[in-house]
């Protein structure tokens, strides 16, 4: 229960200060958001598969050395981040902070499973709840991306990336079903 309230509190701190938004005009952002989540999960499969296969980068005029697992992360947890949006969107939120996105996202699709307005079970076709494992990936896929970015020597490994995205694929797929 205090972790119910704390979420309220902060979703009305984020209302306030414009970090998040609400609107029956977000909701057509859903889809575009969802499309955006899967290109960007393609990009980095790309990379990951560039990163790893000698052929390619002798045709794309790489060296031998050449790897982006850091922008596989970074990539993974921004097609993450973009289908969390659309989760968002789906209830008429727009979010201008990854707080706020994490906030709106746990108390709506983790908490109010239950307590969700008619309106809102009505939009959600299919009433799935995230679990709490899903909000905990994108912490997680969010500090691995955080470390990649801002770590001028990361230790980034091929296991990190693949890590990364794995759950990006499993929380994107779980968004899609729930929105579907």
């Amino acid at each position: 229960m205090k972790r119910i309230a704390f979420l309220k509190r902060r979703i009305e701190i984020y209302l306030k200060k414009g970090q998040l938004l609400k609107g029956d005009e977000y909701t057509k952002l859903e889809k575009p958001f969802l499309a955006k989540a899967r290109k960007n999960f393609t990009t980095a499969n790309i990379l990951m598969k560039i990163s790893g296969n000698e052929k390619l980068k002798k045709t794309l005029s790489l060296t031998s050395d050449f790897e982006m697992y850091d922008w596989v992360i970074i990539v993974a947890y921004y097609s993450v981040y973009v289908s969390a949006l659309g989760a968002l969107a789906r209830l008429g939120f727009k979010s201008k902070s990854h707080a706020a996105t994490l906030a709106i996202l746990e108390y709506n699709y983790v908490y109010q499973k239950r307590g969700l307005e008619i309106r809102d079970i009505e939009k959600l076709s299919k009433a799935y709840t995230l679990s709490e494992g899903l909000i905990n990936k994108l912490i997680q896929t969010k500090i691995r991306r955080e470390t990649a970015q801002y770590d001028a020597t990361p230790s980034i490994s091929r296991e990190n990336a693949l890590s990364s995205l794995e759950d990006a694929d499993e929380f994107i797929t779980r968004i899609e079903e729930i929105l579907s």
